[in-house]
Formats: structure tokens, C-alpha cells, sequence
């Protein structure tokens, strides 16, 4: 049970416990407030965490669906779903890590706002700010959603009316920073603490092609026996495939679906890394919708793409379960 909870999962684990330690701002608080509460019910912060995760994606899933058919056919529904699933770091919606619960909250919002329902999409995405930094994304987004839909609407009340409550999505990120500059004097403290674990090459902006290149001559020079290779080209081909999809999204989706697809894969890059990459991308729900669009058009291949990515995910999951980073 406790390997779900490796790496990050352990911080979680320790701010629901003991609050914020050192250098843990990077780590925002809905999830280990729920693991806190819930804790006091089932005694055990890593079954809390578990249970909190898996139950958040199962229900993703159902606002995934429903989703995806608002545009698309069931075929298309169906397999990227299972796309999803079968991604090689999918394990991780179900570890002791924000991606369930943010998938949840970012799947609803974006649900609610397609149905008009402002208010509603508006409190979910403050909540997926208050859970992940990529939470903020959801304001251009929905922005952009808002756009789509009244652009032909003559009615400036309904448009204010309905344009109000998206300023709300902010607020999840801003009362976090209003809490780090209290307690740490740095509003910023969540990403000034991503430098200790790594996560950012130096203090200046790093360019796609920068990272790129660093990634060749990784592959070219790193040891192949050491599994550090392996997660090399885990993070190498997401960082090639999801700016692939990211930018078909802009041809293919919604232009709500792409400013958000496009963000949450472009923005991790500029810290000069793709480290966390391969998991990161399992927020960018249109890029699913794209693979799945791509399994359900083309039945000769998905054999093939079926089987080799569930025999990735066992080996990722396996070495993840054995402590060995795997982004």
C-alpha cells in the first residue's frame, strides 16, 4: 500500500500530518486537507489518500464521458477512455497524488462550463486552482469557452452576468499565495521550491527547442543500463508526442480544449526540463480525446498500441513500486 504513496505522495502524506514543512510549499492544499479529514474516519493517511484518489477518478471518468459526447461518437468516447487508462503513467490517478482529484475538478468545470452553468464551473475551477498550479489555467480557458458561446449573443447583461463568476477561478491560487506570504513572507513559495527538488535548470526562461536538446544529448550520454534511461525517453517521447497533439488540438478542438491542452503541456517545459513530464500530460484531457479519435479510425493498429502501452504501464508501475523515479 505504501508504494503508492512514493516521492511526492510522502509530502502529501507529511503536510496532512504535520502542516507545511520545509521547502513542501510546492505542494498545494485541497488534497492534504481532504487526506486529513478523511484520516480522522480511517485512521491511516495512506489508505485516505488512496481512497480519495480513486474514487475522484472514477467519477472524472463519468464527466470525461459525458464530455467527449457533447462533440464526439461513442467509439471515440470508448477508446479514449481507454487510451487514458492504458497510459503508462495512468497508475498515478490512483496513487497518493493530486492527479485524480485535479482531474475530477478540471473535467467538472469544464463540463459545467459547457453547459452554461457559470457558477458552478467557476467554484470547481477555484478548487483545481487551490489543488494544482495548473488549475490556473482554467481561466483562459473557460474565458475562451465563454467567448465561443456568447460571441452571436446581443444581450450585454446576460454576457456580464455570465462572465462574472469565471473571475472567481483565480481565487483558488491567490488564497494559497495570500498563505505563503503569511507564513513564509513569499507569496511565490510554491514554485521558489520546485529549484530544490530539481525541477528547474537555472533562473531564466528555457525554450522548447533548449529542452530538446538537452534530451538528445542525454539519450546520446547516459548510461543504458542505469533505469534513469528509461525514464529518459519516458519523458523525451511525451515531451515530443504531447507538443504533437497540443498544437493538432488548435486544428481538430474547441479553442476553449486547446489554450488549456496547450498550457498545462507548454508551461512545466519552461523550467528548462521535462522531469514529471510523462505524468503531467495525463491532465491534458483533449489530447486523449485526439488518441482516442486515432484508435477508434484506425482498428489495424490499436492491437499494437493497446498491448505495447499496458506492457509499459506494468513496467513503469513496477518500478515506481520499487522506488525508482519514473517522473
Amino acid at each position: 500500500l505504501y508504494s503508492r504513496a512514493n516521492f511526492d505522495g510522502e509530502h502529501y502524506i507529511k503536510i496532512a500530518k504535520w502542516g507545511y514543512g520545509y521547502a513542501q510549499q510546492a505542494f498545494f492544499p485541497l488534497y492534504p486537507n481532504l487526506i486529513r479529514s478523511l484520516t480522522r474516519t480511517f485512521k491511516n493517511p495512506v489508505i485516505s489518500g488512496v481512497l480519495i484518489s480513486n474514487l475522484s477518478f472514477l467519477v472524472s471518468l463519468i464527466f470525461l464521458a459525458r464530455l467527449i459526447r457533447l462533440d464526439y461518437d461513442v467509439n471515440t468516447t470508448k477508446f479514449a477512455i481507454i487510451a487514458l487508462l492504458l497510459f503508462p503513467t495512468s497508475f498515478y490517478f490512483g496513487s497518493v497524488y493530486t492527479e485524480g482529484l485535479f482531474f475530477l475538478l478540471g473535467l467538472s468545470s469544464f463540463y459545467a462550463a459547457r453547459r452554461s452553468r457559470w457558477w458552478l464551473a467557476s467554484i470547481l475551477g477555484a478548487l483545481a486552482a487551490y489543488t494544482r498550479f495548473v488549475g490556473i489555467f482554467l481561466f483562459p480557458a473557460l474565458l475562451v469557452e465563454f467567448w465561443l458561446q456568447h460571441k452571436e449573443i446581443k444581450n450585454l447583461k446576460l454576457k456580464i452576468k455570465n462572465l462574472v463568476p469565471i473571475l472567481l477561478i483565480p481565487l483558488g491560487l491567490l488564497i494559497y499565495m495570500s498563505y505563503l506570504q503569511r507564513t513564509t513572507g513569499d507569496p511565490f513559495a510554491f514554485f521558489n521550491a520546485i529549484k530544490l527538488f530539481g525541477q528547474h535548470k537555472g533562473e531564466k526562461v528555457i525554450l522548447l527547442y533548449q529542452v530538446f536538446w538537452r534530451y538528445i544529448k542525454m539519450v546520446a550520454t547516459v548510461n543504458r543500463s542505469d533505469p534513469l534511461y528509461f525514464t529518459i525517453w519516458m519523458e523525451f517521447l511525451a515531451g515530443i508526442g504531447f507538443l504533437v497533439l497540443s498544437i493538432y488540438s488548435f486544428i481538430k478542438q474547441r479553442l476553449s480544449y486547446a489554450v488549456f491542452n496547450f498550457l498545462a503541456y507548454i508551461v512545466p517545459t519552461l523550467t528548462g526540463t521535462f522531469t514529471s513530464l510523462p505524468r503531467y500530460v495525463l491532465l491534458c484531457f483533449p489530447s486523449f480525446i485526439l488518441l482516442g479519435q486515432l484508435l477508434a479510425r484506425h482498428p489495424r493498429w490499436r492491437p499494437a498500441i493497446i498491448v505495447i502501452s499496458f506492457l509499459i504501464l506494468i513496467a513503469v508501475q513496477t518500478l515506481f513500486s520499487r522506488g525508482y523515479w519514473v517522473g
